[in-house]
């Protein structure tokens, strides 16, 4: 999963076809190579496909998502070497890093008393945002987790909605975060390439070691 922030993959079909290649190799070569294969795999592949995957089934940059994913982090040593991927969960912006039409700003929404802002609550928004690729969807016509009202787009084309009944403060509408995408059903698809990535770089770490 990665709801708490980091990629867990099992790796264990690869490491058992990786501890499989010990034949003729030092105890100091084989967990080098070992060593430059989780490496590699955690800061260059895991990172690529990630991308791929999210950038496949969502309307995002393929940048917004690199700028996401954090240098893998390396415990253990010898056979029991461990890594993880952080993944910075900050969540998209409607209007910014998710695609918004749709509901443009309409100067005196908001009176003093209120009333203008209560009669909204029962509208639709008439805001839409691509988050899935492919697929618009309709902002609800109330936030109840940000002040309760109508979200309504700025000039600049993003996505706000006003905190409380007076015109400001105004808080920005977000998505998803790149932790928020990346849930089982993402894991089961990027299982089977890392597990083979793993064991394509240890073949080819073994043979440059071995100057074969």
């Amino acid at each position: 999963m990665a709801g708490d922030g980091l990629i867990h993959v099992d790796v264990s079909q690869a490491l058992t076809t990786i501890n499989g290649m010990k034949k003729g190799l030092s105890p100091e070569v084989f967990n080098k190579c070992l060593m430059y294969t989780i490496k590699d795999t955690g800061n260059r592949f895991v990172k690529r496909i990630v991308k791929e995957t999210v950038t496949r089934e969502y309307a995002v940059r393929g940048g917004w998502v690199d700028s996401k994913i954090k240098r893998a982090q390396f415990t253990g040593g010898g056979s029991g070497f461990g890594c993880v991927v952080p993944i910075r969960g900050e969540r998209g912006t409607i209007g910014g890093t998710f695609a918004a039409a749709g509901g443009s700003v309409a100067s005196g929404r908001a009176k003093k008393d209120g009333r203008a802002l209560k009669a909204l609550k029962h509208k639709r928004s008439g805001v839409s945002a691509k988050i899935l690729k492919g697929k618009s969807s309709s902002l609800p016509g109330a936030l109840p987790h940000q002040g309760g009202n109508a979200p309504f787009r700025l000039k600049n084309g993003i996505v706000v909605t006003r905190k409380t009944k007076s015109r400001y403060p105004l808080a920005g509408v977000v998505g998803r975060s790149v932790p928020g995408m990346v849930d089982r059903h993402f894991i089961s698809k990027m299982q089977g390439p890392i597990n083979a990535y793993m064991v394509q770089r240890m073949q080819q770490n073994i043979r440059r070691f071995m100057k074969v």
